[in-house]
């Protein structure tokens, strides 16, 4: 059974902080990194988060798609947006991207953005 997301975040948030005390200095390149390329410039922040949830189901990476999928909703990704992504996820990353796909990442926009009536 798969971890529920908001778990899998908090989680990885604890083990970034024990990383942080072997490695600080790569950490906070990282996370200048990420700021640096996700501010708005030609492309605004939600659709680069979008572009990293995409990139996230193709490369099976569930920390990315948990992780960017929250950035996007919270730039104001609606839930259609997201799905419309996860399936340019999918046609990139071809039939092993499924896995994650009707899993990880339905797991995390039922979460994220439920059904509108539930």
């Amino acid at each position: 059974m798969l971890e529920d997301p908001k778990v899998f975040l908090k989680h990885m948030e604890g083990a970034l902080g024990g990383y942080a005390k072997v490695d600080k200095e790569t950490l906070k390149a990282f996370g200048n990194l990420n700021e640096t390329v996700l501010q708005s410039k030609a492309l605004d922040r939600k659709t680069k988060s979008l572009m990293c949830v995409a990139i996230g189901i193709a490369s099976h990476c569930e920390y990315c798609i948990s992780a960017r999928a929250a950035q996007a909703v919270q730039a104001g990704a609606t839930r259609e947006e997201l799905i419309e992504t996860a399936a340019v996820g999918l046609m990139m990353g071809g039939s092993l991207a499924m896995g994650p796909l009707v899993t990880f990442f339905t797991d995390t926009l039922n979460m994220l953005v439920p059904e509108s009536g539930e």
